[in-house]
């Protein structure tokens, strides 16, 4: 597995809070948004972006890196607040960008990668993104709380799409 790059993986969370700025970014979301770009990344062409690794957790697969990632960035790059969804709901973080995000530090596949998964998940919200990573083989065929084997992404059937033989 690749070594992770840090500069990436930040630039990584400042590009989809750039993107994203519709209310529904929360930490729930952007780690999900992290496990399709990888995984999808992945199955395209054989590597992760950020190559970490992730868990398989209850509220579907986690990057191990993306807390301590996202708990550096607080403040200074990035806005961890708390909103009121409404009664009945537990309140929602959510996370804005506060600087922009370097694009130095992508390939050309990478950049499109990360702009096809920030547009087709954008008006999601983080539960119906967990909802549709439990649907899929990386997080079915993996034990609670183990690591997630990539080679997994080329058992998936791309986001509830039926293989057509």
């Amino acid at each position: 597995m690749n070594k992770i790059n840090e500069k990436k993986y930040y630039n990584i969370i400042l590009f989809f809070a750039n993107k994203i700025r519709n209310g529904t970014l929360g930490k729930l979301k952007m780690m999900k948004l992290l496990y399709f770009l990888d995984f999808d990344f992945f199955e395209k062409y054989g590597k992760s972006i950020t190559g970490d690794k992730y868990l398989r957790w209850q509220k579907g697969p986690v990057p191990r890196m993306a807390e301590r990632m996202i708990k550096q960035m607080s403040g200074d790059d990035i806005k961890i607040s708390r909103r009121k969804i409404g009664i009945g709901y537990n309140d929602q973080q959510h996370i804005e960008t506060l600087k922009n995000f370097d694009l130095k530090f992508f390939s050309k596949e990478e950049l499109m990668m990360m702009d096809e998964i920030a547009n087709k998940w954008e008006k999601f919200s983080g539960a119906e993104m967990k909802n549709a990573s439990h649907g899929e083989a990386p997080w079915i065929a993996t034990k609670p709380d183990e690591i997630i084997d990539y080679n997994l992404a080329y058992y998936r059937n791309k986001y509830g799409e039926m293989d057509k033989d």
